[in-house]
């Protein structure tokens, strides 16, 4: 039976191909002031995608493949709803990739 680790890196790995996927994905870090930003999802100075990308996947990843602890609750999907809105069909992969990541963490 799989452990809760290995199914949320088996998301993270869904949730870094469907921002591949879509064209949202970058090889371009943001700066390093951004990824100092201490207001809920840097959005202050980087989009939720890059959010994705170079913080919540990161330190999730982190946390799954050392077994450390993960989070207890997750509730990422509405910020996904309003930062993706503009996208429409082309994101509902990344929407059921990020509902599952909630549904993992939350259970």
């Amino acid at each position: 039976m799989a452990s809760l680790h290995q199914d949320v890196l088996r998301e993270l790995g869904i949730l870094q191909l469907e921002l591949q996927t879509i064209g949202l994905w970058s090889d371009v870090a943001p700066s390093e002031k951004a990824l100092l930003s201490t207001e809920p999802f840097c959005c202050d100075l980087m989009s939720f995608a890059e959010w994705l990308q170079w913080i919540f996947i990161p330190r999730l990843s982190y946390l799954a493949e050392t077994e450390g602890q993960l989070p207890r609750k997750s509730g990422i999907f509405p910020m996904a709803e309003g930062a993706f809105k503009d996208l429409e069909d082309t994101v509902k992969g990344l929407m059921g990739s990020i509902q599952r990541m909630d549904a993992l963490l939350t259970a």
